[in-house]
């Protein structure tokens, strides 16, 4: 017995020593090593971000859907048949410009007749007048044939006035936006033939929280981004801020007028619409997406010469994928941005390839993998990230991909979105995973906006208690996120 775990021993030893001499060769002269020998740690390979200088502005963002200053309804003052309709939809019109031409020959008739019946009175007039100086007849006389003339030549301007409204006329200077009438067609008064809309300037109205109303003011500066223009920006200003607080839900009414010199913005269009509140220029700023999660304060790990390091940060403005670093790192310093989660103090790390994700130093440009910084009237990069559309590389169920895709499909935006996506992507038609992380970003995108309302915050939490299953399903939230939109349209 001795014997036999003797010889076990002897045959665990030689086995422990044939393993380490193999862990030993195959370590040394490695690459990425950290430069140490024999019980090494391999490299972990992890992506960084070099922190910037640049400029951060807070925005406060509000959703809204985008409303012609001026539009009116063109309705018929007299019925008739149409015999000219020069008139199309999105013809550009000016005032006073001819839209449709109604049918005048019965109503030349009647002009005909009340201007015959309109001189003979005028006549007969003339006469008692005459004959009164002569005291011929009687003044009650002469007062009834003066009251019949001039009732005759009311209803003669009324019979030419109904002549002119045959032609229907624009009341503003616009685009026609509806015609609800064809060529031949017999219209009757007070029919809506047309819409005409005035493109310029827009306007877009939100509604802010009481708490955020000292924060806006007449003549601010905002940004307008649209879902169905996904890179356009446009320029707006506040025009009105309304001096109360509606206290059904404690908002303050904001009016923005929107510049609209391309012409791209119609409306009816879902926006976002961002105020700059404040600005902070020339400060060091880096991607969100470097804080360690887990940590209780703000830490992220740098790239020191192949060694994670760990620093504690002190943060400033959060915008969007950026945030300002007011203390704990370098213009030049390298954060992790990829693959932190698992690191430790003093592991080592690599960067594949050498390849070094960089922020852009320009608004507008962009590298691969970077994070854009929120410079001066940007939009956040929030409203321009996308995630893989591999959805993490994990593996879909096709049948609930279709359930969730029944639920989206039942709205507008979202249809617009996925058609705007699938001209740049056409396998997503196809493609269960694809779909799956585009639903997840389209969900991600609606819960950053409507969770800045607080009312909406609270109804969430309160159907959350009610049913757990809302805040991880994605149809689930989207049912609940269309139902807070009515919602806000109807109080508006």
């Amino acid at each position: 017995m001795n014997k036999r775990m003797y010889g076990w021993a002897i045959l665990l030893i030689i086995l422990a020593v044939g393993c380490g001499k193999k862990d030993d060769t195959g370590t040394q002269g490695r690459p990425g090593m950290g430069g140490r020998s024999g019980g090494q740690k391999a490299a972990i390979p992890v992506q960084v971000a070099s922190v910037v200088r640049g400029d951060i502005s807070l925005y406060l963002l509000h959703t809204s859907t985008i409303e012609a200053e001026k539009e009116v309804d063109v309705v018929a003052k007299v019925s008739g048949q149409v015999v000219k309709l020069p008139a199309e939809e999105g013809m550009r019109v000016r005032k006073g410009q001819l839209l449709a031409q109604l049918d005048e020959a019965e109503l030349k008739i009647d002009l005909l007749q009340a201007r015959v019946k309109m001189e003979t009175d005028q006549s007969a007039y003339e006469r008692a007048k005459s004959m009164l100086e002569k005291n011929l007849i009687s003044e009650e006389t002469f007062e009834t044939t003066r009251l019949q003339y001039e009732n005759s030549k009311a209803a003669y301007e009324a019979a030419r006035l109904r002549m002119q409204y045959t032609s229907i006329v624009s009341p503003i200077d616009g685009i026609v936006t509806a015609r609800h009438i064809e060529l031949g067609q017999r219209v009757n008064v007070n029919q809506v033939l047309f819409r005409v809309a005035d493109f310029s300037p827009l306007r877009a109205r939100i509604y802010v929280p009481e708490k955020d109303m000292g924060r806006i003011f007449e003549g601010q500066t905002a940004i307008i981004t649209a879902d169905a223009l996904p890179g356009e920006k446009f320029i707006g200003v506040v025009r009105m801020v309304s001096p109360v607080v509606d206290p059904t839900n404690g908002t303050v009414k904001v009016t923005i007028d929107i510049t609209n010199s391309k012409g791209k913005l119609k409306p009816g269009m879902f926006a976002s619409v961002y105020i700059t509140t404040e600005k902070h220029a020339n400060t060091l700023l880096m991607p969100k997406r470097a804080l360690l999660l887990e940590s209780q304060t703000d830490q992220v790990f740098v790239y020191d010469n192949g060694i994670a390091r760990k620093r504690t940060l002190k943060l400033g403005f959060v915008s969007g994928d950026t945030v300002e670093v007011l203390d704990g790192l370098r213009e030049g310093d390298l954060v992790v941005v990829i693959g932190q989660e698992g690191l430790r103090e003093g592991l080592p790390i690599r960067i594949p390839g050498q390849e070094v994700t960089q922020a852009p130093a320009k608004p507008g440009e962009r590298q691969p993998g970077a994070r854009m910084a929120a410079k001066a009237g940007d939009v956040p990069a929030q409203a321009k990230a996308r995630p893989k559309a591999a959805d993490g590389g994990k593996r879909v169920d096709p049948k609930e991909v279709e359930r969730i895709e029944n639920v989206f499909m039942q709205s507008r935006f979202f249809k617009r979105a996925f058609e705007n996506r699938l001209q740049e992507d056409p396998e997503l038609a196809n493609d269960p995973a694809k779909k799956m992380a585009f639903f997840r970003e389209f969900i991600q995108r609606m819960e950053d906006r409507v969770m800045q309302n607080p009312m909406i915050v609270q109804e969430f939490e309160k159907r959350v208690q009610e049913d757990p299953e809302l805040e991880t399903d994605l149809a689930k939230k989207m049912t609940f996120f269309q139902e807070m939109f009515r919602k806000m349209r109807r109080m508006r």
